[in-house]
Protein backbone atom coordinates (compact mmCIF):
# COMPACT_ATOMS: atom_id res chain seq x y z
CA UNK A 1 0.00 0.00 0.00
CA UNK A 2 1.25 3.65 -0.71
CA UNK A 3 1.98 5.38 2.07
CA UNK A 4 -0.71 7.62 3.77
CA UNK A 5 -0.46 9.79 6.82
CA UNK A 6 -3.45 9.98 8.97
CA UNK A 7 -5.15 6.60 7.30
CA UNK A 8 -1.65 5.12 7.72
CA UNK A 9 -2.03 3.34 11.42
CA UNK A 10 -5.74 2.04 10.46
CA UNK A 11 -4.46 0.47 7.11
CA UNK A 12 -1.77 -1.28 9.22
CA UNK A 13 -4.16 -3.32 10.68
CA UNK A 14 -6.35 -4.62 7.65
CA UNK A 15 -6.40 -8.17 6.74
CA UNK A 16 -4.28 -8.78 3.91
CA UNK A 17 -6.99 -9.57 1.61
CA UNK A 18 -8.93 -6.78 1.70
CA UNK A 19 -5.24 -4.59 0.91
CA UNK A 20 -5.86 -5.74 -3.24
CA UNK A 21 -9.21 -3.24 -3.80
CA UNK A 22 -7.63 -0.83 -1.33
CA UNK A 23 -5.30 -0.11 -3.79
CA UNK A 24 -7.38 -0.11 -7.02
CA UNK A 25 -6.87 3.32 -8.54
CA UNK A 26 -10.27 4.36 -8.07
CA UNK A 27 -10.30 3.52 -4.25
CA UNK A 28 -7.03 5.07 -3.82
CA UNK A 29 -7.50 8.13 -5.16
CA UNK A 30 -10.65 8.42 -2.98
CA UNK A 31 -8.38 7.34 -0.18
CA UNK A 32 -5.86 9.96 -0.97
CA UNK A 33 -8.11 12.59 -0.80
CA UNK A 34 -9.83 11.43 2.38
CA UNK A 35 -6.19 10.89 3.87
CA UNK A 36 -5.00 14.70 3.25
CA UNK A 37 -8.99 16.28 4.50
CA UNK A 38 -8.46 13.90 7.45
CA UNK A 39 -4.75 14.63 7.98
CA UNK A 40 -5.65 18.84 7.74
CA UNK A 41 -8.88 18.74 10.15
CA UNK A 42 -6.51 17.11 12.72
CA UNK A 43 -3.92 19.34 13.01
CA UNK A 44 -6.09 22.32 12.98
CA UNK A 45 -7.66 20.62 16.19
CA UNK A 46 -10.83 19.30 14.89
CA UNK A 47 -11.53 15.50 16.70
CA UNK A 48 -12.36 12.69 14.24
CA UNK A 49 -14.09 9.70 15.06
CA UNK A 50 -13.11 6.67 15.26
CA UNK A 51 -9.72 6.61 16.58
CA UNK A 52 -7.40 6.65 13.79
CA UNK A 53 -6.30 2.89 13.92
CA UNK A 54 -10.01 1.87 14.19
CA UNK A 55 -11.06 3.08 11.09
CA UNK A 56 -10.66 0.31 8.98
CA UNK A 57 -11.48 -1.72 12.29
CA UNK A 58 -14.30 -3.83 10.27
CA UNK A 59 -11.70 -5.41 7.90
CA UNK A 60 -9.07 -6.75 10.34
CA UNK A 61 -11.05 -9.61 10.98
CA UNK A 62 -11.94 -11.73 8.13
CA UNK A 63 -11.23 -12.05 4.09
CA UNK A 64 -13.91 -11.19 1.56
CA UNK A 65 -14.51 -15.14 1.02
CA UNK A 66 -14.65 -16.06 4.46
CA UNK A 67 -17.94 -13.15 4.94
CA UNK A 68 -20.61 -14.69 6.44
CA UNK A 69 -23.37 -11.38 7.47
CA UNK A 70 -23.15 -7.56 5.78
CA UNK A 71 -24.48 -5.47 8.21
CA UNK A 72 -24.37 -1.63 6.50
CA UNK A 73 -24.13 1.38 8.81
CA UNK A 74 -24.42 4.72 7.56
CA UNK A 75 -21.56 6.22 9.65
CA UNK A 76 -19.68 6.36 13.00
CA UNK A 77 -21.66 7.27 16.62
CA UNK A 78 -20.47 11.29 16.79
CA UNK A 79 -20.02 10.99 20.83
CA UNK A 80 -16.81 10.76 22.62
CA UNK A 81 -16.20 7.23 23.03
CA UNK A 82 -18.47 5.67 21.02
CA UNK A 83 -17.03 4.51 17.27
CA UNK A 84 -14.78 1.68 17.42
CA UNK A 85 -14.70 1.07 13.60
CA UNK A 86 -17.62 -1.44 13.76
CA UNK A 87 -20.95 -0.27 12.59
CA UNK A 88 -23.35 -0.08 15.26
CA UNK A 89 -20.81 -1.69 17.62
CA UNK A 90 -19.47 0.17 20.84
CA UNK A 91 -16.38 -0.58 23.35
CA UNK A 92 -17.15 -2.14 26.58
CA UNK A 93 -17.90 -0.23 29.31
CA UNK A 94 -19.69 2.59 26.71
CA UNK A 95 -23.83 2.77 27.84
CA UNK A 96 -25.62 0.94 24.76
CA UNK A 97 -26.90 3.73 22.10
CA UNK A 98 -30.24 3.75 20.95
CA UNK A 99 -29.75 1.98 17.89
CA UNK A 100 -28.36 -0.56 19.02
CA UNK A 101 -30.68 -1.03 21.46
CA UNK A 102 -33.47 -2.02 19.36
CA UNK A 103 -31.03 -4.08 17.97
CA UNK A 104 -30.71 -6.28 20.88
CA UNK A 105 -34.47 -6.13 21.78
CA UNK A 106 -35.26 -7.56 17.80
CA UNK A 107 -32.40 -10.24 18.02
CA UNK A 108 -33.89 -11.44 22.14
CA UNK A 109 -37.30 -11.21 20.42
CA UNK A 110 -36.31 -13.25 17.44
CA UNK A 111 -34.04 -16.01 19.35
CA UNK A 112 -35.43 -16.31 22.52
CA UNK A 113 -32.06 -15.08 24.25
CA UNK A 114 -31.45 -12.24 27.20
CA UNK A 115 -30.26 -9.05 26.37
CA UNK A 116 -26.38 -9.10 25.57
CA UNK A 117 -24.90 -6.98 28.22
CA UNK A 118 -22.10 -5.29 25.79
CA UNK A 119 -22.67 -3.34 23.51
CA UNK A 120 -19.19 -4.62 22.05
CA UNK A 121 -19.92 -6.61 18.73
CA UNK A 122 -16.68 -7.49 18.46
CA UNK A 123 -17.64 -11.47 18.88
CA UNK A 124 -20.11 -10.86 15.89
CA UNK A 125 -16.98 -9.80 13.76
CA UNK A 126 -15.17 -12.90 15.09
CA UNK A 127 -17.49 -15.26 13.33
CA UNK A 128 -17.53 -13.03 10.21
CA UNK A 129 -20.16 -10.17 10.29
CA UNK A 130 -18.59 -7.59 8.50
CA UNK A 131 -19.76 -4.84 10.42
CA UNK A 132 -19.03 -1.99 7.89
CA UNK A 133 -20.27 1.93 7.58
CA UNK A 134 -20.87 3.44 4.46
CA UNK A 135 -19.03 7.00 5.92
CA UNK A 136 -16.40 5.26 7.58
CA UNK A 137 -15.59 8.97 10.05
CA UNK A 138 -17.14 11.44 11.40
CA UNK A 139 -16.32 14.51 12.93
CA UNK A 140 -16.83 14.65 16.86
CA UNK A 141 -20.66 15.96 17.64
CA UNK A 142 -21.63 16.35 13.70
CA UNK A 143 -22.95 13.51 12.67
CA UNK A 144 -22.98 12.80 8.56
CA UNK A 145 -20.32 15.59 8.62
CA UNK A 146 -18.12 13.15 6.64
CA UNK A 147 -20.73 12.03 4.43
CA UNK A 148 -19.36 14.24 0.98
CA UNK A 149 -15.40 13.01 2.00
CA UNK A 150 -15.26 10.22 -0.73
CA UNK A 151 -15.73 7.33 1.52
CA UNK A 152 -18.83 5.77 -0.10
CA UNK A 153 -16.58 4.96 -3.12
CA UNK A 154 -14.65 3.10 -1.02
CA UNK A 155 -17.17 1.31 1.04
CA UNK A 156 -19.11 0.50 -2.53
CA UNK A 157 -15.61 -0.92 -3.60
CA UNK A 158 -15.59 -3.45 -0.16
CA UNK A 159 -19.34 -4.45 -0.77
CA UNK A 160 -18.36 -5.20 -4.61
CA UNK A 161 -15.89 -7.49 -3.17
CA UNK A 162 -17.83 -9.27 -1.25
CA UNK A 163 -20.24 -9.64 -3.68
CA UNK A 164 -17.88 -10.76 -6.22
CA UNK A 165 -15.30 -12.90 -4.31
CA UNK A 166 -18.23 -14.51 -1.50
CA UNK A 167 -19.52 -18.13 -2.01
CA UNK A 168 -22.67 -16.50 -0.35
CA UNK A 169 -22.99 -14.65 2.18
CA UNK A 170 -26.35 -12.44 3.61
CA UNK A 171 -26.57 -9.26 3.79
CA UNK A 172 -28.87 -7.12 6.32
CA UNK A 173 -29.60 -3.52 4.76
CA UNK A 174 -31.48 -1.69 7.78
CA UNK A 175 -32.98 1.71 6.66
CA UNK A 176 -32.76 3.60 3.57
CA UNK A 177 -29.54 4.21 3.43
CA UNK A 178 -28.17 0.50 3.50
CA UNK A 179 -30.92 -0.41 1.04
CA UNK A 180 -29.03 2.35 -1.36
CA UNK A 181 -27.06 -0.47 -1.53
CA UNK A 182 -29.13 -3.19 -2.68
CA UNK A 183 -28.55 -3.42 -6.39
CA UNK A 184 -24.59 -4.04 -6.06
CA UNK A 185 -25.25 -7.18 -4.58
CA UNK A 186 -25.94 -10.52 -6.92
CA UNK A 187 -29.16 -11.99 -5.46
CA UNK A 188 -28.94 -15.04 -6.97
CA UNK A 189 -25.60 -15.93 -4.57
CA UNK A 190 -26.40 -14.08 -1.47
CA UNK A 191 -29.36 -13.61 0.77
CA UNK A 192 -30.54 -9.60 1.36
CA UNK A 193 -32.93 -8.97 3.78
CA UNK A 194 -34.39 -5.36 4.42
CA UNK A 195 -35.95 -3.56 6.95
CA UNK A 196 -36.66 -0.70 8.44
CA UNK A 197 -33.92 1.25 10.69
CA UNK A 198 -33.55 0.59 14.12
CA UNK A 199 -33.11 4.03 15.35
CA UNK A 200 -35.85 5.13 17.90
CA UNK A 201 -37.58 7.37 14.76
CA UNK A 202 -38.42 4.47 12.71
CA UNK A 203 -37.57 0.99 14.56
CA UNK A 204 -41.70 0.19 14.88
CA UNK A 205 -41.97 0.93 11.26
CA UNK A 206 -40.76 -3.14 10.53
CA UNK A 207 -37.73 -3.11 12.43
CA UNK A 208 -39.04 -4.61 15.48
CA UNK A 209 -40.35 -8.52 14.36
CA UNK A 210 -38.08 -8.84 11.64
CA UNK A 211 -36.47 -11.78 12.40
CA UNK A 212 -33.61 -10.93 10.31
CA UNK A 213 -31.28 -13.29 13.27
CA UNK A 214 -32.82 -16.06 12.46
CA UNK A 215 -33.45 -15.73 9.20
CA UNK A 216 -29.34 -15.03 8.31
CA UNK A 217 -28.86 -18.23 10.41
CA UNK A 218 -31.62 -20.45 8.35
CA UNK A 219 -30.14 -19.20 5.30
CA UNK A 220 -26.49 -19.76 6.21
CA UNK A 221 -27.06 -23.27 7.77
CA UNK A 222 -29.13 -24.25 4.40
CA UNK A 223 -26.22 -23.12 2.30
CA UNK A 224 -23.87 -24.93 4.71
CA UNK A 225 -22.15 -22.31 5.75
CA UNK A 226 -22.45 -22.76 9.48
CA UNK A 227 -24.82 -19.93 11.73
CA UNK A 228 -23.67 -17.11 13.62
CA UNK A 229 -23.73 -16.97 17.72
CA UNK A 230 -25.35 -13.85 18.03
CA UNK A 231 -25.91 -13.86 21.59
CA UNK A 232 -23.63 -15.59 23.50
CA UNK A 233 -24.27 -13.62 27.07
CA UNK A 234 -27.73 -14.09 28.00
CA UNK A 235 -28.08 -11.55 30.80
CA UNK A 236 -30.00 -8.18 31.32
CA UNK A 237 -27.37 -5.46 30.21
CA UNK A 238 -27.10 -2.86 32.98
CA UNK A 239 -26.21 -0.25 30.42
CA UNK A 240 -29.43 0.09 28.86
Amino acid sequence: MPQLDYLAPALARVHPAWEAVLKEPACFKALSQIDRTLANDSAAGKTIYPPREQIFHALSYAAPADVRVVILGQDPYHGAGEAMGLSFSVPPGVRIPPSLRNIYKELAADLGSGLPASGDLSHWARQGVLLLNSVLTVEADKAGSHARLGWQTVSDALIDTVNAQNPGCVFLLWGNWAQGKAERIDTHRHKVLCAAHPSPLSASRGFHGCRHFSQANAWLAAAGRGVVEWAPAAEQSLLF
